[in-house]
C-alpha cells in the first residue's frame, strides 16, 4: 500500500476523523474493526502434512493429542500444486492417486483434528503457480536481466498484475470456501530469491511490466540498470512491496466478504527491513495495517541465544496488535535435543512471542522431540 500523503491544508477535517476513528479502535487502512491485542488460543502449533490414508492421518492425530498441539499447520502446496479440491490449480501428484480413489486426505485432517479439539490452520505458498500460468504466462515474474523466473529459480507469478492477484485468490477461495478451515497462512507471499549467489539472492525479481512502465514513465529511470539499494532503485522496491501487500490486502478483503470467520496468517524471516527490500515482502506493514491477525516469525537459523533479540525486534515492529507467532525449528537440526526445544520456548515467550509453532513433525519424529513438544505445549498453554 501506498503511504498515505496527507497535505496540510487540505487535512484537518480527514486527520480529526483519522484519530476519532482510531479512538473508537477502527482500522483506518483496512475499514475493519481493529481488534484489541488477542490472547493466543492457538496454544503449540505443529507444521505438518497430510497422509495418504485415513488411518496414517489417525495416528497422528493421537500422536498430537497426546503431546499437547492443539493448532496444525498442514502445507497444502508445493512447486505451485495444491492439496485442496480446485479446477484453478493442478492438484499436489503424490496424492492425487488417494484423491481419485475417494480419499480427500484434507478433509479427513481436518474432520479428524476438530474431533479431538485442534484446530486445522493450512499453509500455503502463495507465488509459485502451475495451471493459471500456464494459461497466463505473461503473468511469470521477470528477472533484473529480463528473464522468467523459471529459468533460475521457482516459477512464481508477479502481484503487480491485478489480474493474476485475482486469480490466485480464486484459487485460495476455493479452500476457504471447500473445507472448514480455521485459518490460512501466506506462505512463499514474495518475489522469489536464488540463495545460490548474492546477485540472485536479493532484490533480483520482480522486474516486470507494471514495475518497470511505472519507473520509466512516473520517474525517468529503469530499474534493471539501477544499483540495487540506490534511492532510485528504493524506488522500485516500494511498488514491489506494495504489489505484495496488495494480494494480502485483496485476500483478507475475499475472506471478509465470504464471511468465514478465519484467521489470516503471515509468514516472514527474522529481519523484516531486510526482508522487505531483498523480496518486497513486509509482515510489519500487514500487521501494523490489520491485515493479517497472526504473523509467524521464522527462528529457524538463530541460536538460543540470538532469540530473544529478534523477537523483541518483530514484537516492536509489528506492534502489540498482532498475534506473534515464533518458530522451534528441529528442520535441518537447528533444534537437536528436547532440552533445547524447552530453553528455545523459555526464551521466546520471555521476549514477548505470544506463542512457539514446530517446524517440521518430520524433523520431531527423526530427533525423537516428541518430549521436547510435550514441554513447550505446557509452557505455551501457561
Amino acid at each position: 500500500m501506498s503511504l498515505v500523503r496527507i497535505l496540510r491544508n487540505r487535512s484537518v477535517a480527514r486527520v480529526g476523523r483519522a484519530l476519532l476513528l482510531l479512538a473508537m479502535g477502527f482500522s483506518v487502512a483496512t475499514g475493519r474493526e481493529a481488534e484489541q491485542p488477542a490472547k493466543n488460543t492457538l496454544g503449540l502449533g505443529l507444521y505438518c502434512a497430510p497422509f495418504a490414508t485415513a488411518e496414517e492421518t489417525s495416528e497422528f492425530i493421537a500422536k498430537c493429542q497426546h503431546h499437547g498441539v492443539k493448532t496444525l499447520y498442514p502445507s497444502l502446496s508445493g512447486g505451485g500444486t495444491v492439496i485442496w479440491r480446485t479446477d484453478k490449480e493442478l492438484y499436489y501428484t503424490a496424492l492425487k492417486d488417494a484423491l481419485d480413489q475417494g480419499y480427500d486426505s484434507l478433509a479427513d485432517l481436518i474432520s479428524q483434528a476438530h474431533a479431538a479439539g485442534m484446530k486445522v490452520y493450512p499453509s500455503v505458498a502463495i507465488c509459485p503457480a502451475c495451471k493459471f500460468l500456464d494459461e497466463h504466462p505473461e503473468w511469470e515474474t521477470h528477472d533484473r536481466t529480463g528473464k522468467l523466473s523459471s529459468a533460475t529459480t521457482t516459477r512464481a507469478f508477479s502481484p503487480a498484475f491485478p489480474a493474476a492477484r485475482a486469480a490466485k485468490i480464486a484459487v485460495l477461495m476455493d479452500l476457504v470456501n471447500g473445507y472448514e478451515v480455521d485459518g490460512v497462512m501466506l506462505d512463499y507471499c514474495r518475489y522469489p530469491e536464488n540463495s545460490k549467489s548474492a546477485e540472485t539472492k536479493y532484490g533480483y525479481y520482480g522486474y516486470d511490466e507494471p514495475h518497470l512502465t511505472a519507473c520509466q514513465t512516473k520517474h525517468n529511470f529503469d530499474p534493471r540498470t539501477e544499483p540495487i539499494d540506490s534511492r532510485q532503485w528504493n524506488v522500485f522496491n516500494k511498488l514491489r512491496e506494495d504489489s505484495v501487500t496488495a494480494f494480502v490486502r485483496e485476500f483478507r478483503t475475499a475472506v471478509d466478504r465470504s464471511g468465514k470467520k478465519i484467521r489470516i496468517g503471515g509468514f516472514g524471516d527474522t529481519d523484516p527491513a531486510y526482508e522487505a527490500r531483498m523480496c518486497g515482502r513486509n509482515c510489519v506493514a500487514w500487521a501494523r495495517q490489520g491485515l493479517i491477525d497472526d504473523y509467524f516469525l521464522a527462528t529457524y537459523a538463530e541460536g538460543i541465544d540470538e532469540m530473544p533479540k529478534v523477537v523483541k525486534r518483530a514484537r516492536r515492529m509489528a506492534g502489540p496488535q498482532v498475534v506473534l507467532l515464533s518458530a522451534l525449528s528441529p528442520f535441518n537440526r537447528f533444534l537437536t535435543t528436547n532440552d533445547q526445544m524447552v530453553a528455545a520456548t523459555k526464551a521466546q515467550l520471555a521476549a514477548g512471542a505470544d506463542g512457539v509453532w514446530i517446524y517440521r513433525s518430520d524433523f520431531l519424529d527423526e530427533l525423537k522431540l516428541w518430549d521436547g513438544a510435550s514441554a513447550a505445549a505446557k509452557l505455551v498453554a501457561r
